[in-house]
């Protein structure tokens, strides 16, 4: 039996080695501006590993009506995110400050929608309230490209909604504004 502990320990060993872990280097504030949904975003470090982003800008918002016709809108919004970093496996690109996977918190708030066209009245998802736990990488690059994504689910509820589950997606792609 023991014949057989040695060798697991030696892969264990070099699995963990092989494994280097680097804590995320985040910023005590850094802005973000995002293009995929126009958006510009803060993000404010609170301690060694945790973050706060705030993001204003606009969403979309797909539906299908009864007739099955499909209607888009333009959502302002308003999201505040509780980040907590993990240690990523070590890379062999050079990242900017901020870069790193996380566990988090997300709410915001969905807006009344400015541009659409709707022909059955309003979004299910406007002027409504979300929360929800979510796991993400977020990557800044020294190009300066910014690229987060973000997945998880919670609930929403609003003028439109009652108490409902949703799930939490984003995809960012955009620029880190100022410093290196």
């Amino acid at each position: 039996m023991k014949k057989l502990l040695i060798p697991f320990f030696m892969v264990y060993a070099v699995c963990l080695n092989g494994q280097e872990r680097i804590p995320a280097d985040l910023r005590n504030g850094q802005f973000y501006i995002n293009i995929l949904e126009p958006s510009l975003s803060y993000e404010m470090r609170l301690a060694d590993m945790q973050s706060l982003l705030l993001t204003a800008g606009l969403s979309t918002l797909g539906e299908e009506d009864i007739n099955e016709d499909f209607a888009l809108g333009l959502i302002p919004m308003l999201q505040l995110d509780f980040r907590h970093y993990y240690p990523r496996k070590k890379v062999k690109k050079e990242l900017r400050p901020n870069s790193g996977n996380f566990v988090g918190l997300v709410t915001g708030y969905n807006f009344a929608s400015i541009a659409d066209n709707l022909d059955f009245g309003e979004f299910d998802d406007e002027k409504a309230f979300f929360l929800g736990p979510v796991w993400g990488i977020q990557r800044n690059y020294q190009s300066g490209i910014h690229l987060s994504l973000i997945l998880g689910g919670g609930f929403i509820t609003g003028s439109n909604t009652d108490f409902d589950a949703h799930g939490i997606i984003s995809f960012e792609l955009g620029f880190v504004i100022g410093g290196k």
